[in-house]
């Protein structure tokens, strides 16, 4: 009988161990939702200062356009070239446009409102690369691409 109540003393042991080894989670829940609601008035403050920078930006390049504007307005009637552009590239050309159309021995390919670009470009050129047929009518055609840019893109896709 010795053994008997040994073995139900362990089990009483084991028991009192499990509970002393049991996180007190309603303790562990209340810094995670403090956490959650400092990350969430963190996010909202940030979203507003982006939101406030945003428009900062926008004011000052607004502020700039308006400058730009009467200045490129002033150089255009004394007659000198302006230094300030107000977006895009210098380096910009006309867009094009590319009819493509096949034809009995190739494909038609011309610059849209401009008839003397036509060429006849054989399938056998085609069908080894259109890219570069591509390029090879927009540099004989438009010009070069170090002046025009890549317009020979638009034309291989």
């Amino acid at each position: 009988m010795a053994k008997k109540a040994k073995k139900g003393n362990g089990k009483a042991k084991a028991a009192a161990k499990l509970k002393v080894d049991t996180p007190d989670l309603d303790a562990l829940r209340k810094p995670v939702l403090d956490a959650d609601a400092g990350l969430t008035k963190a996010s909202t403050e940030a979203t507003s200062l982006v939101d406030k920078a945003v428009d900062l930006v926008t004011q000052a390049m607004n502020v700039y356009r308006e400058a730009v504007a009467r200045y490129r307005e002033a150089c255009r009637k004394a007659g000198v070239e302006c230094e300030f552009s107000v977006g895009g590239s210098e380096n910009e050309s006309q867009k094009l446009t590319f009819v493509v159309e096949k034809a009995d021995n190739g494909v038609r390919v011309l610059v849209k409102g401009k008839p003397k670009t036509e060429d006849i470009v054989p399938m056998a050129i085609l069908k080894a690369t259109i890219r570069k047929a591509a390029q090879a009518h927009t540099g004989k055609r438009v010009g070069p691409r170090e002046r025009v840019g890549n317009k020979g893109g638009s034309a291989g896709e």
